[in-house]
């Protein structure tokens, strides 16, 4: 059994989700020793009851359906992107429920990149438009990737507005990779394909349902380092997105609009209970993101004059006496929630202070 087809059995048990499988994984070293185990062995395991233990004794009624899915996507030219190797994005690595496999077309290198996700409704006006355009046009200086999910309204306008700036764009798909929806939009796939790709943790048997979208946004969450709310009513999929990030603890930032309109009572609600920061402009982002502009040379450069928060600076006094430290022994020496630490450990990153290492050890740079 490869590892492809591990992830894809334990995709296929009933009851499995994404944090149970990765806790399976990370109990087992790898997603194929998992299938080398007696199932009893997880019941050590906190989560992890009878019920599942029944289904994961089942595993190769599946092997059909697997071993055609794993053809499928070599058929179709879909890539993989495992959790724990270098190329799977770090941001997304660090959620709780993050896939053990994404599925992934395109040419695009995650690296250190800044990672941006901007949403809103698929009913925006012009004014909407103008501020998604803008927006990403101001960031251009700093080149970051633009994620959204390919919907119709503000979706679709941010991955043209990123095309338009020379930006790198990440769709977020709520289907197969071997589909496109909406089907107007498939002029825009071969260029978006070019620098930047399309992302979904869905197999190529599963086809457009909306009930994908709300698996489909915390990925879009969960990619960024930041999220942008453009226009939103009360209830939607950009709300359900911004609580994820809200969860994550990523930032999160939305635009005021006339308080005489549904269409804004979303970012509103967003700003009052203090979720997410009020930005009226680009710059307003940049500030809240505390980026600077992107040097000249190429590499990671060491950082001798960079402005730390109080919550960063724990970070700090915890790596500057010791080579390297766990993601885990950060969080327990701050005194800081594990997803707190991996939010700062990201911040620090962007801001080119730390490294990170295999197995969620970090360094001071």
């Amino acid at each position: 059994m490869n590892r492809l087809q591990a992830c894809l059995f334990l995709r296929m048990i009933p009851g499995l989700g994404h944090i149970s499988a990765k806790k399976l994984w990370e109990y087992s070293s790898s997603p194929q020793a998992i299938f080398d185990r007696s199932p009893e062995d997880f019941l050590n395991i906190e989560g992890i009851g009878i019920a599942l233990i029944r289904q994961l004794k089942n595993w190769k009624k599946y092997a059909e359906t697997v071993y055609k899915e794993e053809e499928n996507l070599a058929k179709n030219q879909i890539k993989t992107l495992f959790l724990g190797d270098a190329d799977y994005p770090k941001t997304l690595a660090f959620c709780p429920d993050a896939p053990l496999v994404l599925f992934y077309k395109g040419n695009i290198n995650f690296g250190p990149r800044k990672l941006i996700s901007i949403v809103g409704t698929r009913s925006c006006d012009s004014q909407g438009e103008k501020l998604c355009r803008d927006l990403i046009a101001g960031l251009q200086g700093h080149s970051p990737i633009i994620v959204s999910g390919f919907a119709r309204g503000i979706d679709i306008i941010a991955h043209d507005q990123a095309l338009k700036s020379n930006l790198s764009t990440l769709a977020c798909m709520a289907h197969g990779l071997n589909q496109i929806y909406p089907p107007e939009h498939s002029s825009y796939v071969n260029r978006i394909k070019e620098t930047g790709g399309f992302v979904s943790e869905f197999t190529t048997g599963e086809k457009f349902d909306r009930k994908h979208f709300l698996i489909r946004n915390r990925i879009i969450a969960g990619m960024a380092h930041a999220t942008v709310v453009i226009q939103s009513k009360i209830r939607g999929g950009s709300m359900i997105t911004a609580h994820f990030a809200h969860q994550y603890n990523r930032e999160l930032f939305a635009f005021p609009g006339d308080v005489g309109k549904s269409l804004h009572r979303g970012c509103h609600h967003l700003i009052q209970t203090q979720k997410a920061q009020l930005i009226t402009k680009a710059e307003d982002l940049i500030k809240g993101m505390g980026w600077t502009p992107e040097p000249l040379s190429s590499g990671v450069q060491k950082k001798l004059f960079v402005e730390l928060s109080e919550d960063e600076k724990a970070i700090f006094d915890c790596l500057k006496s010791v080579p390297q430290e766990s993601l885990d022994n950060l969080a327990i020496a701050t005194q800081f929630s594990v997803s707190k630490t991996a939010t700062l450990l990201l911040k620090l990153e962007m801001k080119g202070c730390i490294k990170p290492l295999p197995g969620k050890f970090f360094e001071w740079i």
